[in-house]
Parts: structure tokens; sequence; C-alpha cells
């Protein structure tokens, strides 16, 4: 979506104001900068001092919403004033109605629907980035750095300073911004920046910029107007260092027997956070032992797929930044499947060695020992750093991680308890990831490149053959600006991955791969081999400006031996596909609406072995009302297509055709209580599909108090769960092997709750709650009994016996002549909650002060795949872990 949508949201929540002083309109190109002395501004929201009447003033603000192109119908004001260390900005939103200006309180950063007056500085001039600051009437803060014209990374953070006040004709907002956390070059006068002004109007919904920013135009900083700053600056050179120390008290339960639990298990830490400005383009951030015990957990989740589960990054340190890294995707409006370059939760991600407990250790416990063992859930991080910013024309990143080594301990207690062996075993290897980055603009074209790289040590053998011991990925990408509407764009990359035999062979048979599939034929596994290679790329052309029609065409391909997972994303390899999207936009109102769009998108795609693996078309209609609230109803339909992945190794299985839909409504986020409403069903011609939906409730009982409560109830009906595969030679139609599914009815229950407590615009308190209970019934085991098949012969059915067996197993003779085999009880139930209070105390500018609890409680049964009531209450009364965390931070600079 255009980032100029976005900005729409950008928001949180005030007191007290005065008018800006009268003074020449500039002309229409641009404003000038007033010096001022330091210490000329006193920070009070009251703009009296009498630099701001030297200052050039920015009126003219012009609707972005609803009435696109049109004079804003209440008059905004803003000025800018610099001095020797600072950059102050003024800006006056007059209202004809200041009783009513909305102030509730938020954490800094909360996006919320509220007043907002919004400053944006391209202090590099090079109508791609830009700084973004936001503040409402209630001095809630909110910092968003700009990149690549119109994408934003909400993660950035700056050490600056706001104070807003109120009166009869309005509010006003004084910013303090340290040119220290600007990035420009310094030297004499006059200097030549890119600004822009925006306020957003919570009562009227009403957008409005100065520079003119038109939902139908593309580009973002691109259309800044122009700030001259008169006078020498000095180049931005800080030196900026955060020490922390935390704490951490986990209580959880265990055996007492167990020599490596403690039920009260105690963890002192203390690290460094550090940023220092190399050159006036270029900026070192690092950090050293870092801790992220403030960070919200991930939601539980039970995955039934051999994909692996997404997880965003959420740690500080590797959020701020990233934009500088990204790469990837081109200018397209569809995007499907494709590798992830950087995924920076692998650094420092759980071991990856499970069963490190030799099999000698349970020779020597014999039948009547014990064996225990221990590991940690994630891998230390020594430290990272990384330098960003500009060298020329480009801008550059470079990103340097560092994690340990880490072991498994384990303690072997033979018959009567005697300790036979305490040892411990590598479970993940010490490891360095390198990430480089540069991309810069050469008139109309855009060029690039990425180098990815992680190198391993060895550790024992066995990790050796677990994990490659090199993996480097080499990329470049570009676009060209055929006009100011259209735009094509590319990008190329190849992998390298350097292994032992071993390590090389797990890469060809993991699941994103499946070198062994019996009807690969353009495959085969080659176990002498200790190098993979590999190449994807993908090239768009697509309309991104107009009036009203925009749409893409793109192309992707990705090569069977194509690896990123080291340090990216990628869920599979060996692929082709084309991809187009079309859409409408009107923005003009029209009544009952005040916006609404319409998009049509479709697919084609196959396996490099000309297997066509997917095939489908979809469609959405969106719209805005004049009583602000908003729906989109979106469908999807495919066809049939072959499935290379299902049987994970085995024959091609035959996707049913099947259409899905989906609808949501959301309704006027200016009211106290806000409701926000999803649900989605899909259906397929052999009887698979799902229905569900999600209901938030969301309100404000006081300004700085906001609650959230959203249940939500999937049903999923799966005739084809994969359940196992073995060795049958009578299986002579699958290769001789037999690949067993079953028919999976599940249900999914989840109550997600937030309460924030904002006391200031500094201290807040956050508390989240998320019971879960899933369940899963298995039934109608069956078979994939011959390639390219659809529908599956049911056992007892269909084909041979299924005999229940008290214990709820499933003893099962194919009646082919093959071996007779047991399915074990599979139905299950799976509780999880998690809760986490976070209070939070900005008691200086970047310093900080964490109190954390966190609880976790969990269980998993198998053998009853209902739900029961007694499942939504045990949820609460399951055995938990509960950990305590403070953690105070302290910034200062020079």
């Amino acid at each position: 979506m255009r980032l100029a949508l976005i900005l729409l949201l950008l928001a949180a929540s005030g007191p007290r104001a005065q008018s800006v002083p009268e003074a020449a309109v500039p002309e229409a190109a641009g404003i000038t900068a007033a010096r001022v002395e330091s210490g000329a501004i006193r920070l009070d929201g009251v703009l009296d001092e009498p630099g701001w009447a030297r200052s050039d003033g920015a009126r003219d603000f012009t609707q972005f919403s609803p009435d696109a192109g049109e004079a804003a119908t209440e008059a905004v004001e803003a000025r800018v004033l610099v001095g020797p260390t600072t950059l102050y900005i003024g800006m006056r939103m007059h209202d004809a109605e200041a009783g009513a200006i909305d102030e509730r309180l938020a954490r800094r950063d909360t996006p919320q629907s509220t007043d907002v007056a919004s400053v944006m500085i391209d202090s590099y001039d090079d109508d791609r980035t830009a700084f973004a600051f936001h503040v409402t009437p209630a001095g809630v803060k909110r910092d968003v750095l700009l990149f690549d014209d119109i994408r934003e990374d909400v993660s950035w953070d700056a050490v600056w300073d706001v104070a807003t006040s109120r009166d009869d004709d309005g509010w006003t907002a004084e910013f303090a911004i340290p040119l220290a956390q600007l990035r420009f070059a310094g030297g004499d006068g006059p200097h030549v920046w890119g600004v822009q002004f925006g306020r957003s109007h919570f009562r009227t919904g009403e957008e409005t910029y100065w520079a003119p920013q038109l939902p139908n135009a593309f580009g973002v900083v691109s259309r800044f107007r122009t700030l001259r700053i008169p006078g020498a600056l000095r180049a931005p050179r800080a030196v900026e260092v955060q020490p922390y120390v935390a704490s951490a008290l986990t209580r959880a339960p265990g055996d007492a027997a167990d020599p490596f639990y403690a039920s009260n298990d105690l963890a002192p830490n203390a690290g460094l956070d550090f940023k220092v400005g190399l050159t006036s383009d270029l900026r070192l951030t690092g950090t050293l032992n870092p801790d992220f015990g403030q960070v919200e957990a991930d939601p539980a989740q039970i995955n039934l797929t051999a994909y692996e589960l997404f997880f965003p990054e959420q740690r500080p340190f590797f959020v701020e930044g990233l934009d500088v890294f990204n790469y990837g995707r081109t200018r397209s409006f569809f995007n499907m499947n494709r590798p992830l370059f950087l995924y920076t939760r692998r650094i420092g991600r759980a071991p990856q060695r499970t069963g490190f407990v030799p099999a000698q250790a349970y020779d020597e416990a014999g039948a009547s020992g014990t064996i225990y063992a221990d590991r940690p859930e994630q891998t230390t991080i020594l430290g990272a750093a990384k330098m960003t910013g500009r060298v020329g024309a480009f801008s550059v990143g470079v990103l340097n991680a560092v994690t340990a080594s880490e072991y498994g301990r384990f303690s072997v207690l033979g018959p009567g308890g005697a300790l036979v062996a305490d040892d411990r075993a590598p479970i993940e290897p010490a490891s360095n990831y390198v990430v480089a980055r540069a991309r810069g603009r050469l008139g109309a074209t855009q060029v690039g490149g990425l180098v990815t790289a992680v190198s391993r040590t060895r550790g024992d053998d066995a990790l050796a053959d677990l994990l490659p011991a090199h993996e480097v990925v080499v990329g470049f990408d570009g676009e060209h600006a055929l006009s100011e509407a259209w735009i094509v764009s590319g990008l190329a990359s190849g992998s390298l991955v350097t292994g032992t035999e071993a390590s090389i062979l797990g890469l060809q048979t993991a699941f994103r791969r499946l070198y062994q599939r019996p009807e690969a034929d353009h495959l085969g596994v080659d176990s002498s081999r200790t190098v993979l290679t590999g190449t994807t790329a993908e090239v768009s052309v697509a309309k991104v400006g107009g009036t009203h029609w925009r749409g893409s065409l793109s192309g992707a391909y990705t090569s069977p031996g194509f690896e990123s997972n080291a340090l990216g994303f990628q869920t599979r390899a060996d692929q082709a596909y084309v991809g187009a999207s079309v859409f409408y936009d009107e923005t003009e109102p029209q009544r009952p609406f005040r916006r609404w769009t319409a998009n049509l998108f479709g697919s084609l795609g196959a396996s490099t072995g000309g297997d066509r693996t997917h095939s489908f078309i979809g469609w959405g209609l969106g719209a805005e009302f004049d009583s602000f609230w908003s729906s989109r109803f979106s469908g999807f339909a495919n066809i049939r297509t072959l499935n290379d992945r299902i049987a994970r190794g085995g024959p091609l299985w035959t996707d049913p055709a099947g259409v899905s839909a989906s609808l949501s409504v959301d309704s006027d986020s200016r009211k106290p209580v806000t409701m926000s409403g999803f649900v989605h069903g899909a259906t397929d011609e052999i009887g698979g599909g799902l229905v569900g939906g999600s209901l938030t409730a969301s309100g404000r009982p006081s300004s700085g108090v906001s609650l959230s409560v959203g249940p939500s109830v999937t049903r999923t009906v799966s005739p084809y769960q994969y359940v196992t595969a073995f060795d049958d030679p009578a299986a002579t139609a699958t290769f001789g092997r037999r690949y067993v599914f079953g028919r999976i009815d599940r249900l999914d229950v989840a109550l997600e709750s937030r309460l924030d407590w904002t006391f200031s615009p500094d201290v807040s308190l956050q508390l989240y709650l998320r019971p879960l209970v899933s369940t899963g019934r298995y039934t109608d085991y069956r078979e994939l009994d011959r390639p390219r098949a659809m529908a599956l012969p049911v056992y007892g059915v269909d084909k041979g016996t299924a005999t229940p067996g008290e214990d709820g197993s499933t003893t099962i003779d194919p009646g082919d002549g093959g071996t007779t085999f047991t399915l074990p009880d599979n139905d299950f139930t799976f509780r999880a909650l998690q809760g986490n209070a976070v209070l939070r105390w900005e008691y200086r500018p970047g310093s900080a002060l964490f109190l954390v609890w966190q609880q976790q409680r969990s269980d998993f049964g198998v053998g009853d795949g209902r739900l029961l009531g007694r499942d939504l209450t045990r949820v609460f009364t399951d055995v938990g872990t509960n950990v305590f965390l403070v953690k105070l931070s302290y910034w200062f600079a020079r």
C-alpha cells in the first residue's frame, strides 16, 4: 500500500498553545529557516520567542483526504529555526472547535487515530529518504524513517523532544530535533534539504500536507518542497552510548531430582548499545551482549505442515534500520512465495541440534536408569554491529553479528540413582553472519547489490553433518523509470553452499527442495556432493501512477539448488511463475463513499520440471464510507493443479479446485468504542474447507486507557492431512513406498486481549493475554495409491481394513498384500496461555526502565480431539512458567 495512505494512520495522543507570528508567505517552492543562538528557544509549546517571527511560514496546506487537491478547511502554519546543535519546528494547527481537540494518551510509537502534527525532513536531499517526526496534542511522539521514496521503517527511533499547548484557536507543537539525529553533509551554507509538513484532523478525518500529496500520484519523499538553511552546519558525528543492566528470575515447574533444574533461576546480565558517527553520512551502530527480555513472545501455534512458521522480527537492534538492507522485491503489486534474503531471526535462533544425547548414554543408564538433559532456548549473541549511511549517490549498509557455541548437557543415572556420566555435547556452532547492501540512483535508473554470508565453526562431526560450513548469497537489483507512471524493475541472485557430504545431502532432501521425489526427473539426489549452487530472478513492469488505474506484470524463477535459508527465509525452491495484478482506485468522494477500490489478480506457476503447481485468480473490493466505516470483500479461486509437496518427498498429488472468500468490516475509529470483524470461508471439490472469523472490540474508558478484546474461532476440515510414509514393496504404484493420510477435523479457539494504560507520554503499562485451545480429530485414514491421484481410497471402505484399538490406535491391513501397520491415536488437544505485563518509564530522553512479567502455560494431550468446556478453563490452571525481568538503560551522547 502507498506510504501516503499509511500516513493517514500515523498517530498517538494532549494539553495547551499560541499562534505563529505573521510573516510574508514564501515562494511556493520552499521556505528558508532562520538562525538562532543556543538557548534562544524554550521548549514549552508556546511559540512566543522572537526567533519564530524571523522564519518563513509554510501555509496553504492541501487535502490528501477526503477531498484530494482541495485547500485545507482548517489552516495550518509551520516554521523552521536552526540553532548550533538543534533544528526547531513550530507548527500551529487552527481548529474552529478547539474545545473538542482529542487528547488521548498512548505509549510512544503507538499508531492510533487522533489529531497529529507531522514534520518530515529529507536531509540527504536525495528524494528517497526522510526522517519523520509526529506528535499528538497530548504530546505523544512517534518517529518513522521513510525510505525508497514510498516505504517506511516504523522501528526507527531517534532521541528528540517536543512540547505541545492548546488555546482558543487550536493547538501548537514545538519540536526540538538534535541535528545529530539527522544525516547530512556539513560545511558552509546555504544547505538545501527537502521538507514536508502534515496534519491529521481527528474529528473530520481530514489529512492535509504542505507539499501536495495526492492519492494517485506516485512518490512521497520525492514530492517534498525545499527547506533552505543559511550559514554553516557541522556534520553530525555524535557518539551515543546506552549501557544496560538487567536481571531475570524464572520460576518454572520441574523435577526436583533433575540436576539441571532450579525452582528459582536468577540470571543477571549487562551489556551495551552504541552509535558512532563515522562521517557525516555514515553511522556505526552496535550492541554487546544484547538483552531482549522486554520483547513480547511469539504467539503459540500448532503447525501440522512441513513448512516453517514465520514470525516477525521484534528485537530492537535488528528491527531498527533494516530498510537499508531491503532487497528481494521488485516494484510490483503482486508477490508470491519469493525467498526472503534477510531474516534476522536466524541470528540467535534456538540451537538446531536436538538429539544430542549419545546412544552410549542410554546403554549406560540401562532399563531402570534415568537420563536428564538440558539445552539453552536461544543461541547467545556475543555482539553485533551495523554501518549504515551514504557513500556518494549510494545508500550502504553492512551488518555483522557473532554468536557463541552452545552446548547441551546431560547426566546419566544408573540403577539405584548412581551417577554414571555427566557430560555435554555441542548443539550449535559459533557462527558469523554478514550482510552488505548498496543501492543508488543514476538518473532515472536505480541499481544495487546484496551479499549475505554465514560461516560456522565445525563443532563435532554430528554438528558438521547437520549444518553446512559456509553459505553465501550474492544478488543485484535495479529499476528504471520509463515515465512518471511506469517502472520496470528486476533482480537476479545466486547462492553457494559448502559443507560435508551429509550436510549437503540434508539440503537436497529438505522440504523446500525434495530432490528425492520419484517423479522429479529434472532432479536427483547426489550423496557425494559437498557444494550446492542455485539462482533466482524476478522481473516486473508496473504502472505506479495515474488517475485511477494501476497494475503490474511479474515473472519469477528459482532454481532447485537456490538456498537462502541460512540468513533468509525460504519455503521452497524449484519454481517459476508469472503473476499479474490490476486495480482501480476512486479517490473522489461519491456518496456514500469517501473512497473505493477494486482489484483483480492471478498467477500461473510450475516447477522447473514443468509440473503445474498453481493456477488461480483473485479479486477484491474495498470501500471507505461517509460514516468513516470501511469494509473489504475478497475472493479467490483455483483450478486443479499438481502438488509436489504434500507427500513430503513422495509422488505428485492432484490439488482439487476450490474457492474461498473473506469479508472484513471496521467501524468509525473516531468513536470511543470501535469494532472490527472478519469472516472467511473456503471449500474444495473433495470436501475440504474451513470457516472462521474474529471480532475485536476496542474502547477507551479514559484518555489514557485503551482496551481491546478479540475472540477468534476457526474450524478446518482437510481430507488429506499427511500422517506417515514407510517402505513397502507391495506399493508398486507409488515406487515401493506407502503414503498414508487422514481426514482431520480441527478447531482453534483463541482470545487476544490487550490493555494499554498510559500515565504520561513517558510512563506506560501494557498488558497482553492470549489463551488458545486447538483440537484435532483424525478419521478415515487413506492412501495415496497412485501418482497424480486426487480422491484417495479410504482404508476399511475403499480398500483393505481399518481396525480400531482400545487405546485409540488403528491397525490397517492395506489389502494388497502389503505390510499390516498400526497408527497411534493421533487425536490431540493443545492448550496454551501467554501473558505479559510491561511497565516502561522513559525517565529521560533515550533512557528507560522496564519492569516485565511474562507467563507461559501449555499442555499437549493425545487421545481426545474434541473441544470440551474443561479445556477452555484448564488453559488458565495448567502449570505455568513465570519470568520476572528488571532492565535499566541509560543514554548519553557527546
